[in-house]
């Protein structure tokens, strides 16, 4: 007999919401973790919790790779692209070394703009981008 596994809703819900989005959506997902993860690895700074800071800003950089595994290299907009996620790697390499939080600020701008941009971009296509918020 197998044990009886308790779920947790919202864990199936996001399981759910990601098997079933579209490229576009995934990509504002990977946005939407790049900025919450920023967030928390900023705070852990703040309260001098290194080790929780350390983990959230690999866990930011992982998410740029992500994101620049992503890209399709055969338009001209990706090498821009690429060229910005690069500058933020730098950066993030950069604070983790640093441990400076007041770095991180500035980051939220370009990840709130990308965001936003695929956010329109999955709503013009017909996409369901408020499951993402």
């Amino acid at each position: 007999m197998q044990p009886l596994m308790i779920t947790n809703p919202q864990d199936a819900y996001k399981k759910q919401g990601i098997l079933t989005a579209s490229p576009a959506e995934l990509i504002v997902m990977l946005f939407e973790g790049l900025k919450k993860n920023l967030l928390m690895g900023q705070r852990a700074i703040v309260k001098s919790d290194m080790a929780t800071a350390h983990a959230k800003l690999i866990r930011a950089q992982e998410i740029i790779a992500e994101l620049i595994n992503s890209l399709d290299m055969s338009y001209e907009i990706s090498q821009q692209l690429l060229d910005i996620y690069e500058f933020l790697l730098g950066e993030l390499a950069q604070i983790n070394i640093s441990k400076d939080a007041e770095r991180i600020t500035p980051l939220f701008e370009i990840v709130d703009t990308f965001r936003d941009t695929w956010r329109e971009v999955s709503l013009s296509a017909g996409g369901r981008a408020e499951l993402c918020e």
